[in-house]
């Protein structure tokens, strides 16, 4: 008799402890504890109960540096599915810390993706009501976000596609790998954004050229990243609007107002420094001044008819130019009608124009031409690709000329 009433009267126990707060506690530590150790962050929830076999349901959940225990988001619901072959989850309400974004993304690179994973685990997450980033008063609102995490010992991958909320017509993709097999481990991203303007101001910290483009400026179109232990590579092909004149030219002391933007065929960036590049700048209003322009046409002879009156700015009614830069040099062709026996109008400004001439300018010219007696003309010279001097070529160049000039704390001496 005693046999025949064993088996429920254990259960009876267990399900006694299994409903008392103390192991209710213990299981959301131990579910808080799984899903950190898989992802490298501290998630701390306030509610949490097993709904059915293998499903669960978290309330008001932090997701909090592992390191710092600073808080990179808020969510405000969590369902999923955990079984041995993969996790399946479901977000609700997400809000991100624009100001932490970076170093959680940081965790999830060092942590996920540079961790050969023993037993691989497909982790989905799907966010269908969307996800909010906040900057401080300011939010940017994603709508239906997918993430599939793919890990394994040979390979590991994030991969998510996403909408924003004031553009639900073009979707942004994204994908993230890292192959732990090869000698010299490589983060590879494809970020593919065809008919979606992202702001560039989210990739500042992965891509510090994007600052010279001002706070409002927008992209869309495909950046291919590439970081190994000691370089990384950008290869960039879209288009570049609302950019700040005034922040692009801001190391020349912002000679130039105004907005333009940019229709990049090409641009190959490797460590900050651009290699390569070639498209199409265009620009329709701002000002440039006057003193500062035409010294740039005369340093770098480019033909150019000017008012007669002598005032400080010249009022930019239009510019548009072609470009194809390299070690080599650059070289740039206007594309604004011009009569027959002009060269290609590269700015009509009021009164005055300025065209482009048919040869090409070495990169050093360039940066000592555009230079002004105002800004730091060093870190335009840390952005394009000047060449490096060689042992036969070292003296009397104008690279070395402008190197020793970028060298001299306080030097702001014109060209002469």
């Amino acid at each position: 008799m005693c046999l025949a009433i064993a088996p429920p009267g254990i259960l009876v126990v267990l399900s006694i402890i299994f409903s008392t707060p103390w192991y209710r506690d213990w299981e959301k530590r131990e579910w808080e504890r799984k899903v950190g150790r898989t992802l490298g962050i501290d998630i701390e929830a306030k509610t949490f109960r097993w709904t059915a076999p293998y499903q669960f349901h978290a309330d008001q959940v932090e997701i909090r540096h592992p390191e710092t225990h600073a808080i990179l988001g808020r969510i405000g619901g969590i369902d999923g599915l955990m079984k041995t072959q993969g996790w399946s989850v479901i977000l609700d309400e997400p809000a991100i810390d624009g100001e932490q974004l970076d170093r959680g993304i940081d965790v999830l690179h060092d942590w996920f993706l540079c961790r050969p994973q023993t037993s691989a685990h497909l982790l989905a997450l799907a966010i269908p009501n969307g996800m909010t980033i906040h900057h401080g008063v300011h939010k940017t609102a994603l709508n239906r976000i997918d993430i599939v995490f793919r890990p394994s010992e040979r390979m590991s991958a994030i991969q998510a596609k996403w909408r924003m909320e004031d553009q639900p017509f073009g979707e942004v993709s994204l994908l993230v790998s890292r192959e732990h097999s090869s000698s010299e481990s490589t983060t590879r991203m494809e970020l593919s954004s065809p008919s979606t303007w992202l702001p560039c101001s989210i990739a500042n910290d992965r891509f510090p050229f994007w600052k010279w483009t001002g706070q409002g400026s927008r992209f869309r179109g495909v950046i291919q990243y590439q970081e190994g232990d000691r370089t990384w590579d950008a290869m960039l092909a879209g288009e570049v609007q609302e950019v700040d004149l005034g922040s692009m030219t801001s190391s020349l002391g912002s000679p130039v107002q105004g907005t333009g933007a940019f229709a990049l065929e090409s641009l190959h960036v490797r460590n900050g420094r651009i290699l390569k590049g070639s498209g199409e700048f265009r620009s329709q209003g701002g000002s440039a001044g006057r003193k500062w322009l035409q010294r740039v046409a005369e340093y770098l002879r480019l033909p150019a008819k000017w008012q007669q009156d002598s005032v400080e700015t010249l009022p930019i009614e239009q510019a548009g130019f072609r470009f194809a830069l390299s070690p080599g040099g650059i070289r740039i062709e206007g594309t604004l009608p011009s009569p027959n026996d002009w060269p290609p109008v590269a700015a009509r400004l009021g009164a005055s124009v300025l065209c482009s001439n048919n040869s090409s300018i070495q990169v050093n010219q360039l940066v000592l031409g555009l230079q002004s007696g105002e800004g730091d003309p060093a870190l335009l010279g840390q952005l394009l690709p000047i060449p490096e001097t060689t042992g036969s070529d070292r003296k009397g160049t104008a690279a070395d000329s402008l190197r020793f000039r970028l060298s001299r704390n306080g030097d702001r001496t014109h060209p002469q």
